[in-house]
């Protein structure tokens, strides 16, 4: 996915966007990017969550909201952050439980998401768009992991764009799923009901859960 897989799912490009967002606050647009590089990672977690039976989860279909997960991030350094508008869905679908594969899909013309946040008494927007499909099959990793035995990613199209004020700046994330396009990267994962967590544990790097709720 991410991702991904998301990940299917794209918590980096969410974090990285947010260190720039806490940049641009306390120093030139130019600098953003070597900041957010400079930044120290958080240790890998430890992996002693609760997590629900295998069996309930997540053989299914799920919906990734790429809106709800950045603007979460988002308003962590900015709390008049919000969503301008957003159109699309991102459908991943799981074969399996602790071993098998998914398959995530954009909905028809993709997903683009607009967010605003002031920033250093000025309008920072971002804009966010996922278009494709990436996929991934997986194998149990002790309680609550996976690791991936194969990952496609080639077919999914991540842009995310940035202006501050109406000038564009630059965005300090290249790879929005970074270690989720490669197999032998290790998972941690909670089922909570209807709500699935996953998220990529990648050394040197802070990840957050990436959650999706289930759909029909």
């Amino acid at each position: 996915m991410a991702r991904p897989h998301l990940l299917p799912f794209t918590v980096m490009s969410i974090a990285a966007l947010a260190a720039c967002d806490r940049s641009e606050s306390a120093s030139a647009p130019a600098s953003a990017g070597a900041t957010a590089a400079a930044a120290p990672a958080a240790p890998a977690p430890s992996g002693a969550s609760a997590v629900a039976p295998a069996a309930s989860c997540p053989a299914g279909k799920w919906e990734y909201d790429y809106a709800d997960q950045f603007l979460e991030t988002l308003a962590r350094s900015s709390s008049g952050a919000r969503v301008v508008s957003e159109r699309g869905k991102y459908i991943c679908t799981f074969s399996g439980n602790e071993r098998g594969s998914y398959v995530c899909e954009t909905s028809e013309g993709g997903v683009e998401n607009v967010f605003e946040a002031p920033t250093a008494g000025t309008a920072l927007t971002i804009t966010l768009k996922m278009n494709g499909r990436s996929s991934a099959e997986y194998e149990p990793a002790g309680p609550g992991r996976w690791k991936t035995t194969r990952a496609d990613m080639s077919g999914l199209r991540v842009e995310t764009k940035a202006t501050l004020g109406g000038r564009d700046m630059p965005v300090p994330a290249t790879n929005a799923f970074s270690g989720m396009d490669r197999p032998g990267t290790l998972f941690e994962y909670r089922c909570e009901g209807d709500v699935f967590k996953l998220k990529p544990l990648v050394e040197g790097m802070a990840t957050d859960f990436i959650t999706m709720k289930r759909v029909p």
